[in-house]
């Protein structure tokens, strides 16, 4: 392969990356051809020295991504660097994408759970203070003035779960960034990134 197509095929794969990012890399790349040609190598040996150029480029990218959600954490960014790690083999599919869905899921529910508590304890508060009023009648087991302070109970247990899973959430993020650069760097054959 010469030396332009090898650059264009790394240049198709680096699209998701800053101009700057980009840059960088190409130029990098292109100091590498100038350098094995000046040492008498031809441009189709030094492009199989450095190895695949879409290999490469979806190793920088996914990289570069997951630097990109350790420094602005978000949802998206998150996305972003997990879709690049996949494109990385399909041995990812299972050890990056089954555990993050599991991460998701649970995280989801405990956040359902804790919303379902804050709309209880409102409901079962109403209720009892209408029993009080005489307005609702009907007969509970246990005092209605103890169901009202339970009611708020419930409310509170259900606004420190959703507090909880917030804390969670941020520490699985973190969590998840250090988990995809140890999956690049077992992939690199490295012990950390």
């Amino acid at each position: 392969m010469k030396r332009d197509e090898y650059l264009r095929k790394l240049e198709q794969t680096l699209s998701k990356l800053s101009q700057q990012d980009w840059d960088e890399i190409l130029g990098d790349y292109s100091e590498h051809f100038a350098i094995g040609l000046e040492n008498g190598r031809n441009e189709e040996e030094i492009a199989a020295a450095l190895g695949d150029p879409q290999v490469i480029g979806r190793e920088y990218t996914a990289v570069t991504l997951i630097k990109t959600a350790e420094d602005s954490p978000s949802a998206r960014g998150m996305g972003r660097a997990i879709a690049a790690t996949l494109g990385l083999g399909l041995f990812n599919l299972v050890v990056v994408l089954v555990p993050f869905i599991i991460l998701v899921c649970i995280i989801l529910m405990i956040l359902l759970g804790g919303f379902s508590l804050v709309c209880a304890g409102p409901m079962l508060t109403g209720s009892a203070v209408l029993i009080i009023a005489g307005i609702f009648p009907m007969v509970l087991p246990v005092s209605p003035v103890a169901t009202v302070f339970f009611g708020i109970g419930i409310t509170c247990m259900g606004l420190l779960v959703i507090l909880g899973d917030y804390w969670l959430s941020r520490m699985l993020y973190r969590l998840g960034i250090r988990y995809l650069k140890w999956n690049i760097a077992v992939i690199h054959g490295r012990e950390s990134l």
